[in-house]
């Protein structure tokens, strides 16, 4: 049986007390419910410091930072069309965001050097062909329960294609491949939990479906099925560059069907 003070030197055990009390200010007037995930939160972050994982935090926030910057930018000019300061705005960061992940992830030796080789044209093409065939069950299976076929996260997408430049709203889709597949992929696998792959695929298959923002039991269907796809190809192969080009190509796919629904 484990004892309290050998409890009390788990490194995990040292954030616990720090995150519920930080976090209690913030919640007073919210409710426990609130104290409680926000202490959780604040737990998750300080773990990733407690246990020198602090890169896959610097990976989420530049994932975050094209979208971040698009949303700024429309806020700030009400629905106003982006003028050229503002589309070269964008694209800086967007390369900053782009150039630091990939200066990180190589750094870290957590991806191998970009080459030929990992671009591997039938497993991009058996992904991208798994992709399509649970979207077409999942559709199917819609149907059959009488779900609604769209997402908010969906419908949040195609309200942003009205208001930002076609060629920011393309780059931003296609490239969240890249982003996405970086820290929601390789960060749990490489980083996070590289001795329990069992857990680093759990955690990678539900962040990204999280991510997502699913608030029904279609939109977790989409998300989770498409998920389950490209964190059982890491999980197989472990090559990023294989994730990335399957899930760009499947963007690529989404956002040509859009305009051309349109």
């Amino acid at each position: 049986m484990i004892k309290f003070r050998d409890l009390i030197k788990k490194p995990w055990t040292w954030t616990i007390l720090p995150a519920l009390l930080f976090a209690l200010p913030f919640s007073l007037q919210a409710g426990w419910g609130q104290w409680l995930g926000l202490s959780l939160l604040l737990y998750l972050i300080s773990l990733i410091f407690t246990y020198k994982k602090s890169v896959w935090l610097a990976f989420f926030i530049l994932s975050l930072l094209p979208s971040f910057a698009t949303s700024l930018i429309s806020q700030l000019h009400s629905g106003r069309a982006f003028s050229s300061l503002d589309q070269v705005i964008f694209f800086v960061i967007f390369f900053v965001a782009l150039g630091l992940s990939y200066f990180l992830a190589r750094r870290r030796n957590i991806i191998p050097p970009i080459a030929v080789k990992e671009f591997p044209l039938g497993k991009i093409a058996l992904g991208f062909g798994s992709l399509f065939l649970v979207s077409l069950c999942v559709n199917i299976l819609a149907q059959v329960l009488g779900l609604q076929a769209s997402t908010e996260n969906q419908e949040a997408l195609n309200s942003l294609a009205q208001v930002i430049p076609l060629g920011i709203f393309a780059v931003q889709t296609i490239f969240a491949g890249f982003f996405e597949e970086l820290t929601y992929r390789v960060g749990p696998f490489e980083v996070l939990f590289t001795k329990n792959k069992i857990l680093a695929f759990l955690t990678a298959a539900l962040l990204f479906a999280g991510m997502h923002s699913p608030t029904d039991l279609y939109s977790w269907l989409v998300y989770g099925s498409m998920s389950l796809v490209l964190t059982t190809f890491y999980f197989k192969y472990r090559n990023f560059y294989l994730n990335m080009a399957i899930h760009m190509a499947w963007n690529f796919l989404g956002i040509s069907m859009t305009f051309l629904i349109k």
